[in-house]
């Protein structure tokens, strides 16, 4: 009996070890344009830091946070795609920390759309 308690107390704690997005990030939808610094295309989160460039030459970093790798990699986005140097237009959930996201949609240098959904050429 003893067994099965622990087992289960260590299941609830496991189950909840993943956050929320719910916990980071708020509902206000932010669209923002610039440049990818630097990628991280691993689970559970990959996530993108994009430089972007304010008219009165003010430079701001962005950490875009999105699907883990494994699924994006089925909804079409390879690490190729979000090359460093490349040019992209960001929409999401504007983070609780400054400067932060949650990607929704992303626009690339070619016109080709990626939503949550998939690629869209």
């Amino acid at each position: 009996m003893r067994l099965l308690a622990l087992i289960s107390l260590l299941l609830s704690f496991s189950a909840g070890a993943h956050h929320s997005t719910v916990a980071n990030f708020t509902q206000e939808i932010i669209t923002i344009e610039g440049v990818i610094e630097q990628v991280r295309y691993k689970n559970p989160h990959a996530s993108v830091l994009m430089k972007n460039t304010a008219e009165d030459g003010k430079e701001t970093y962005w950490l875009i946070e999105m699907d883990a790798r494994t699924t994006l990699q089925r909804r079409g986005v390879t690490l190729e795609r979000l090359s460093v140097g490349s040019r992209i237009v960001a929409s999401g959930r504007k983070g609780k920390r400054e400067y932060t996201m949650y990607l929704r949609e992303i626009i690339f240098e070619d016109g080709s759309k990626f939503t949550s959904s998939g690629l869209e050429e």
